[in-house]
């Protein structure tokens, strides 16, 4: 074989290689591969997480909104004193030295 008809023969088989490639895709896509069974088995699975999602998401809300209504009262913070005689207790930052 001489270089032009090499060249012409493999463009013939990737022409035809491609041809039977897309004809036996084509072949399958009409059929439904997928059983009705089973997405109802998916629809149902589905349902079911987006439901437990629902509730999660109103537990979270109900959260929030008991939050926000105890940001609305006095905080609870309990404030603690010491005497002016404990040196054990320093605030480092008011000591320029260290800082």
């Amino acid at each position: 074989m001489s270089g032009p008809e090499f060249i012409v023969a493999i463009v013939a088989i990737s022409c035809v290689t491609g041809l039977l490639k897309k004809w036996m895709d084509n072949r399958h896509c009409g059929t439904d591969t997928t059983n009705k069974e089973e997405l109802e088995e998916l629809h149902h699975a589905f349902e079911q997480h987006k439901k437990e999602m629902q509730k999660r998401v109103q537990n979270l809300e109900a959260i929030v909104a008991d939050e926000e209504e105890d940001d609305d009262k006095e905080p609870n913070y309990r404030h603690v004193e010491t005497s002016s005689s404990d040196s054990t207790l320093t605030n480092d930052l008011q000591q320029k030295e260290k800082v």
